[in-house]
């Protein structure tokens, strides 16, 4: 999954909150070898090269992945076979790109294994589903949400009556010259305003506004922006505190009702991504591990902020 090759960096972030009471323990793992291991104990030789074996787990995963025939499958897996012996005369096994490959190889394994059996599903959560459900029950709605982008002639405060009508007079000018345009777009918009205030004192300011709901806007322009009836078209003129506006629905998200069991999934990956830091922690804990950082050699590191 995406997320596996951060999980070093989990473990460095846990190693500042100090993980164990000391250095683990346990005996050293077996080294890694570079003779091929079947698949389970029902796997079946299907030849050897030099002495070491190629299974038919290898030939049946290589027609799966579209091998013509069998025989050209096995051609495959011996070939295979030949490749990691020759890089094991080369000394090619203590190369650092092999070291790392088969680090993040273990790492994704032990994922595997170890964590992804454990959330496979948002009730497998427990109690952190039930807690996150009852803080945000707020979700089972979502407004009407749109987006947008606006051409503002501005009025500063204090202007005189015949600026403001100045201003207004430019953002009608603009607001007819697309009111039966569709399909526009911020650019269209910018381009139209930049045609109207050739050789006039006046200018527009164009400008966009992200995704939200009509409570987290200014009344007015909520106001003009969702009486607009279809994405790519735009408002009459309207005022708001900063001058006039003429504004462009740029897109939008219909109110919608949700079930419990719709947000779950939605927060799911993201819950889980913070159960994994526990999980690891689990882990230090379990085998007395203990990380330490070097923090004086980290601030040498280029490219990185503090």
């Amino acid at each position: 999954m995406r997320w596996r090759s951060s999980l070093l960096c989990v473990v460095v972030a846990l190693g500042a909150c100090g993980g164990g009471s000391g250095p683990a323990q346990g005996p050293a793992g077996p080294l890694i070898s570079a003779v091929a291991p079947p698949h389970d104990p029902a796997d079946i030789e299907v030849a050897r090269v030099d002495g070491r074996p190629v299974w038919g787990s290898c030939v049946t995963a290589q027609v799966a992945h579209g091998a013509k025939s069998r025989e050209a499958a096995l051609d495959e897996c011996v070939s295979f076979e030949l490749l990691a012996q020759a890089a094991e005369r080369r000394g090619l096994a203590s190369d650092p790109t092999v070291v790392e490959a088969t680090r993040s190889a273990l790492v994704n394994r032990m994922i595997e294994i170890g964590f992804e059996p454990r959330y496979q599903k948002p009730s497998d959560l427990g109690d952190v589903l039930t807690k996150w459900l009852a803080t945000n029950s707020w979700r089972m709605h979502r407004p009407e949400l749109r987006t947008s982008a606006y051409a503002r002639v501005n009025v500063p405060n204090g202007a005189s009556i015949a600026d403001d009508a100045r201003a207004k007079a430019l953002a009608d000018k603009l607001a007819a010259a697309l009111a039966n345009e569709t399909g526009l777009f911020a650019a269209n918009l910018r381009d139209a305003a930049d045609a109207l205030t050739v050789g006039t004192d006046l200018k527009f300011d164009v400008g966009v506004v992200s995704i939200a709901e009509r409570r987290h806007l200014d009344k007015h322009y909520a106001e003009a922006l969702f009486a607009i009836p279809d994405v790519g078209r735009v408002s009459a003129s309207t005022r708001t505190p900063w001058g006039w506006d003429v504004i462009l629905m740029t897109s939008y998200l219909p109110e919608k009702e949700f079930t419990q069991d719709e947000i779950a999934v939605d927060m799911f990956e993201e819950s889980r991504r913070g159960l994994m830091t526990t999980w690891v922690n689990e882990l230090i804990k379990e085998h007395g591990i203990h990380v330490e950082l070097e923090k004086e050699q980290i601030a040498k590191l280029e490219g990185t902020k503090p």
